[in-house]
């Protein structure tokens, strides 16, 4: 836009041509992001045995990613395992508990015939409150076993990296055989949808609201194409040092056709820059 003479500026304010000429839709440069970014590593630390994918591997939240040896704790979780489904101690238990009840019913009734003496009644009374304990006690080592297995499973399962999220693999950063103590292995990028991040002047505050609907256009060589956004995050700070705000929109990116990365202009719904602004004068 060329420069206008101060004095046909004057002219123009008091004619009220001014206000036409000095008011354009607010177009601000852009940045587009992925909408969430994560570096995976492992719960535990230990020697990579395998590692599924590579970059620009596209992943779904659930993938199974990458491995850490593990023979020593799939070893345990067998062993947990089947000591979870052995049932022959509650059979046993159950079966002498049975025992118990049918000689206590018997000397019961030789005793009301005076056949029996209260001391052997009260001994199998006895033997049949012990005979119901380690029933009792076999249902509860069963119940322990079946839990230290779902333990085992568990560490087991922190051994696997599995993929949080529906994205694509930005980095490849170890390999099997390399020992890792809690450090990144890979790293994982959501392209859908995709984050815009800009910085706007402060005469734009309080004009720039959540849900307001906004055109992006990346730079992206001869491709004018721009996609709709919408605002979803407004800084509640404005930076001192640049007189500025953050601003973040979002919009859909399907199959991830466009890349992350890129520069872009953004102009919001209704929202007009001032340019008698010296910010924005030529």
């Amino acid at each position: 836009m060329s420069k206008i003479p101060t004095f046909s500026l004057l002219a123009m304010l008091f004619s009220g041509e001014l206000l036409a000429q000095t008011q354009e839709p607010a177009q601000l440069n852009c940045r587009i992001e992925p909408s969430v970014t994560v570096e995976m590593s492992s719960a535990v630390e230990g020697v990579i045995s395998e590692v599924l994918v590579d970059k620009n591997d596209v992943v779904k939240k659930g993938d199974v990613l990458a491995r850490l040896d593990a023979g020593l704790e799939s070893a345990t979780a067998e062993l947990r395992r089947v000591q979870s489904e052995l049932t022959s101690d509650v059979q046993a238990q159950q079966l002498a508990l049975e025992f118990s009840e049918r000689s206590l019913t018997r000397v019961k009734d030789l005793y009301d015939k005076k056949a029996a003496s209260f001391s052997e009644l009260d001994k199998l009374k006895t033997e049949h409150a012990i005979a119901q304990q380690q029933l009792q006690q076999a249902i509860d080592r069963k119940r322990q076993a079946e839990l230290e297995y779902k333990r085992a499973l568990a560490d087991l399962q922190r051994r696997t990296l599995v993929s949080p999220i529906d994205g694509v693999v930005v980095e490849r950063l170890k390999e099997p055989g390399e020992h890792i103590d809690f450090e990144p292995v890979l790293k994982l990028a959501k392209l859908d949808p995709l984050r815009v991040e800009v910085y706007a002047p402060a005469s734009l505050y309080g004009k720039v609201k959540p849900g307001i609907k906004a055109t992006v256009i990346p730079e992206l060589g001869g491709d004018s194409r721009s996609y709709a956004a919408e605002v979803t995050l407004v800084d509640q700070v404005i930076d001192g040092p640049s007189n500025t705000f953050g601003i973040r929109l979002a919009f859909p990116n399907p199959g991830n056709r466009l890349p992350s990365g890129l520069k872009c202009r953004v102009t919001f719904e209704g929202v007009t820059l001032n340019l008698l602004d010296p910010r924005v004068l030529p």
